[in-house]
């Protein structure tokens, strides 16, 4: 199992089943603390980090949450103790010997890093107080200048000028490459897949300058479709993202994509009732 083959099977649950925006970037965000956590079997993530880090509610987190688990991409179980949150997986159902383990191993991870920020904490006041009596030391002793060697330096300096050196030629595409990279998304979706991409046999090699055109042309799209070509271009092994026929496949997409808003609304009201 690697983000990869997740990601991919995310793509291929999204043909048949409509998934919100909320329910893709809480599955991208699993998949990179799951990564994090070396792949364990059961993992455990605070739902009031996932709520901070993707910017969305504890509502809809659930729905989210919900969400996936119905289409077969995750599965969780919730715990009674706030300093571990819920449990997750993605390969299998959590049984109760499986939560038991990940339960000893979440409460001694919750317990460490308590133990280690405070002592974190106290160092740190320690380390402030010995370096503000350090520096009141120093500032009683007046500082000592060589006047001689000042004046010798200084003498050298005028005597032994030198030519300035010739500035090199500008490379437009060695400039560019020098600027860090402006994306036009943000979200823990895009970042994931464009991260994946970039390590690619055929894009790991390319600089910052030939990057940011392919990120441009990425934004002139909507970040679903966006990230859509992404995945395409990891798939297929393409040295792009946007070619001739990419505008075409876009209006298709925008169609699809509002028959499925459509279909959505239909079944929300048919609920209601």
């Amino acid at each position: 199992m690697n983000s990869y083959q997740l990601i991919s099977k995310l793509r291929k649950v999204r043909d048949d089943t409509y998934l919100t925006t909320a329910a893709q970037a809480l599955y991208h965000e699993l998949v990179a603390i799951c990564n994090d956590m070396k792949w364990k079997d059961v993992f455990f993530v605070r739902s009031n980090i996932l709520c901070g880090n993707l910017d969305m509610s504890d509502n809809t987190l659930r729905k989210s949450r919900e969400c996936l688990s119905n289409a077969g991409l995750i599965h969780f179980r919730s715990s009674k103790d706030k300093r571990i949150g819920c449990y997750y997986s993605f390969m299998k159902s959590i049984s109760d010997d499986l939560l038991s383990s990940a339960t000893s191993s979440a409460t001694s991870s919750a317990i460490s890093f308590a133990t280690s920020s405070a002592k974190n904490e106290d160092d740190k006041n320690t380390s402030s107080a010995i370096s503000s009596a350090n520096i009141e030391d120093e500032t009683q002793i007046p500082p000592i200048i060589d006047n001689i060697n000042i004046k010798q330096e200084e003498s050298l300096a005028h005597t032994h000028e030198s030519t300035p050196p010739e500035k090199p030629k500008r490379s437009r595409k060695k400039e560019g490459d020098a600027k860090p990279l402006v994306y036009p998304f943000t979200s823990i979706a895009f970042m994931s897949a464009w991260t994946e991409l970039v390590k690619t046999p055929k894009w790991k090699g390319k600089l910052n300058y030939a990057l940011q055109i392919s990120l441009n042309k990425l934004g002139k799209f909507e970040e679903e479709f966006a990230i859509r070509q992404i995945e395409r271009a990891i798939e297929s092994n393409w040295t792009g993202v946007v070619f001739s026929g990419t505008e075409r496949d876009y209006q298709e997409w925008l169609k699809q994509k509002k028959v499925w808003k459509q279909s959505e609304t239909l079944y929300k009201q048919a609920g209601s009732k």
